[in-house]
């Protein structure tokens, strides 16, 4: 019989009976007594989660009634559904370790008064909960990442995928992960923020607890308390510094992961090349970066885990005809004096072939990673124009959209393309103009092949999915483990 779980908010609210009206209520953590807990019920179908709320105080244990408008302590001769009351159950794992409880075809909801009541139709933000024991958000089905919605029921997934589970609440939770705890120290936003939402969302059935925490916020306040909940601290290299020397995380709790040439060359420059050794584990997001890693001096080679995407997310119709070009990525970034994303070439190429140039957004006003399947829904190729990359994260997506994807042969977007993921431009800045515009001007004219090599491209892109990465990451954070 799998241990009862404590059960918390999404917003770090902890479930408690109230002794004096009999209540089922939600409180602060450490103020509220922790006399609630969510138990499998021991007639539970495996392939299902059926549970119980109970109670156990004032020398009193019971069963909780969930009504429409409040849930309160069930009469000792209470039947398990009785006037519109129920008492079991469904657990549905959605992602993360976020569950919803449902019955009698509604969500369990703690309501912000502190109230809970089974009255949502709709699964969003207060509908969520966490819990202390892995088994209430674990997906029977791991390869989807989430349990089977009830006929009936609607889950909000923009608002379930665009919360995140901040690390003070994950910590207050206790829940400890068979594989281990792993904090994501990064950038949150385009397509760093969009890696790492992707391996809280696909470590997660793997046993892993997984969160993620903005490296330029202020966590002064709570750092320490997270320093002894979470096991490693994956950062990427422009943000071990800050790790190490404004919160005081050791290198050898850290796995170390470079995103590009640039931020190798800046790590030894701020900390020498011997912090490497330190590491519990070093990795590299693209073999490109693994060379590159190499050759600037540092003699510990990272092992290499190539970030994936979610397939099915991003796949969609191809386009009928190629009428808008799009971009998705800064348009300007300066390193070392050098310009190097050159989204000016991209556009001047676009209008030579006389179309549309349509940026994702901006640094300044930049667009939810959650959203970018809309946007390459919205145009019909994106060209990447870039010096240097090390997994560049939009031509893989564009390509799962089924759209025309055209790019320099920076990072492995090379090796994506000789298996067909898309076409391959010249390095060279005029050359590269050129050689767009006369591409996307043939295919614009020649609708049946761009059409084709659309569809050649999307089925090339089905080795991008996940499936096929996860593991690499997998095996980084277990030899982390192993070396700490």
């Amino acid at each position: 019989m799998l241990r009862p779980a404590r059960v918390l908010t999404c917003f770090g609210t902890q479930l408690y009976l109230d002794r004096a009206s009999g209540e089922l209520r939600h409180g602060e953590v450490g103020v509220v007594p922790a006399n609630v807990a969510l138990q499998l019920d021991e007639w539970s179908d495996p392939s299902s989660r059926v549970a119980r709320l109970v109670y156990d105080g004032n020398g009193r244990q019971g069963d909780i009634d969930c009504r429409s408008d409040r849930c309160v302590a069930a009469a000792a001769d209470a039947m398990p559904c009785d006037g519109g009351q129920t008492i079991v159950l469904d657990v549905v794992a959605l992602e993360r370790g976020l569950f919803a409880l449902t019955a009698q075809g509604k969500f369990l909801m703690a309501e912000p008064g502190g109230n809970v009541a089974l009255c949502a139709t709709i699964c969003r933000t207060w509908e969520l909960w966490l819990a202390s024991e892995p088994w209430c958000g674990a997906d029977v089905s791991p390869n989807t990442g989430r349990g089977k919605i009830p006929p009936g029921l609607a889950v909000d997934w923009t608002a379930v995928r665009s919360y995140s589970v901040h690390p003070t609440i994950r910590a207050r939770s206790g829940i400890q992960g068979t594989a281990g705890r792993v904090l994501i120290f990064g950038y949150s936003r385009w397509s760093h923020g969009r890696v790492y939402y992707d391996l809280c969302r696909h470590l997660h059935p793997r046993g892993y607890v997984v969160d993620m925490l903005d490296w330029q916020g202020k966590h002064n306040l709570y750092m320490a308390q997270l320093g002894t909940y979470y096991d490693l601290f994956v950062v990427a290299l422009d943000g071990v510094s800050v790790l190490s020397d404004v919160y005081g995380i050791q290198p050898e709790r850290m796995v170390a992961l470079s995103h590009s040439q640039f931020d190798v060359r800046m790590l030894v420059e701020q900390q020498s090349d011997r912090i490497f050794e330190r590491f519990a584990g070093y990795g590299a997001v693209s073999d490109f970066v693994y060379c590159a890693s190499l050759t600037q001096g540092v003699a510990r080679p990272p092992m290499v885990a190539s970030p994936g995407v979610n397939y099915e997310e991003f796949h969609g119709d191809v386009a009928e005809e190629l009428r808008r070009v799009g971009y998705a990525t800064s348009l300007e970034v300066t390193t070392f004096g050098v310009e190097w994303k050159r989204g000016r070439l991209a556009a001047q190429a676009a209008e030579q072939a006389g179309l549309p140039f349509v940026v994702a957004g901006s640094t300044a006003a930049q667009v939810s990673f959650h959203d970018m399947p809309d946007f390459y829904r919205s145009i019909d190729a994106i060209l990447m124009s870039s010096l240097t990359e090390a997994s560049p994260l939009p031509v893989l997506e564009a390509a799962a959209a089924g759209r025309l994807v055209i790019g320099t042969p920076a990072g492995n977007f090379a090796q994506k393309a000789y298996g067909g993921g898309g076409i391959l431009a010249p390095m060279e800045s005029d050359k590269f103009v050129a050689f767009c515009a006369d591409t996307l001007r043939r295919y614009r004219q020649d609708r049946v092949a761009y059409r084709e090599k659309c569809r050649e491209i999307q089925e090339a892109a089905r080795l991008y999915d996940w499936r096929y990465h996860i593991g690499e990451w997998v095996d980084l954070l277990a030899a982390a483990r192993l070396r700490g």
